[in-house]
């Protein structure tokens, strides 16, 4: 069953059972998202999905394995042909409502210790204004042991007509071949502070931003993306010959966890038992 929500002109509807994801989120009659296929029965594709929740990490997992205190992490690779984990686990899952009125509702995901040698607890906080969904993001480790941790929302916009303003800072090369990664300064080429036409572009890309908004317009209408400050990065993703794009707040860079970079770089966070990290996003839309 998918819940929704109303306040004003805006219309918010979430699959609970297909990984906790947004299925529709309009603004009278515009798709401010990518609106999702109809579901019939248990199966889904969240890349179908207008946006989902990335939890307790983001982004690829280099080969599926990391090391904590000389122990291997083997995880699953969870987006086959890739040989990575990617995005955690909660947008393949099945969420649980907590609670739901008009305009708020909150979905947690338990997920217990297994390839993932830690239990925690995952939720989403959504709530509705008359031009607004707000987005609370956030893990709590349930385990006795400190678990990385990182937090982040992909949504996909369609890209017709679409330009694209981030406040860009550095850009993460990642090695295919090893997944070692490294901030570099943004080229001028490769800037996205100022205002860039999306079908120009083909990225698969993540960058540490400065505290800011990320800007989308397109000739009809605009959205706006203010994140709290533990979003210190961001996901651009333009995939060559689809229609849509996507531009997703995260709180670490790409396989962070296999990182010797400082936390304060890469972003990532080790959660002490009992500890949550937690972040809001707040999607504006602007006629």
């Amino acid at each position: 069953m998918r819940v929704t929500l109303v306040k004003g002109d805006m219309l918010l509807e979430l699959d609970p059972c297909a990984g906790g994801a947004v299925s529709k989120l309009k603004h009278r009659d515009l798709d401010v998202l990518r609106p999702a296929p109809e579901r019939v029965g248990p199966a889904f594709d969240p890349l179908k999905y207008s946006a989902f929740a990335m939890v307790p990490f983001v982004g690829r997992i280099h080969d599926a394995g990391f090391q904590v205190n000389e122990r291997e992490i083997h995880l699953h690779a969870n987006l086959p042909p890739e040989p990575h984990a990617i995005h955690g686990h909660g947008w393949q899952d099945v969420w649980k409502v907590e609670s739901q009125s008009k305009t708020r509702a909150s979905l947690s995901y338990y997920h217990a210790a297994d390839a993932w040698p830690w239990t925690y607890k995952a939720r989403q906080d959504f709530q509705l204004s008359d031009t607004r969904l707000s987005v609370e993001l956030s893990v709590e480790n349930l385990s006795d042991t400190p678990m990385p941790a990182g937090l982040g929302w992909h949504p996909y916009f369609s890209r017709e007509g679409a330009t694209l303003i981030v406040p860009t800072t550095h850009v993460w090369s990642v090695d295919s071949e090893t997944g070692s990664n490294a901030p570099a300064p943004v080229k001028i080429t490769d800037d996205l502070s100022r205002a860039r036409i999306v079908d120009d572009m083909t990225l698969d890309t993540s960058y540490s931003v400065d505290a800011g908004t990320i800007e989308i317009n397109w000739p009809t209408h605009g959205v706006s993306i203010k994140s709290d400050p533990v979003f210190e990065h961001a996901t651009i993703f333009v995939p060559p010959g689809e229609d849509y794009f996507c531009a997703e707040p995260i709180t670490h860079a790409p396989n962070a966890v296999n990182s010797d970079l400082a936390e304060d770089v890469t972003g990532l966070k080790w959660l002490a038992p009992g500890d949550t990290l937690s972040g809001k996003i707040k999607l504006t839309v602007i006629h």
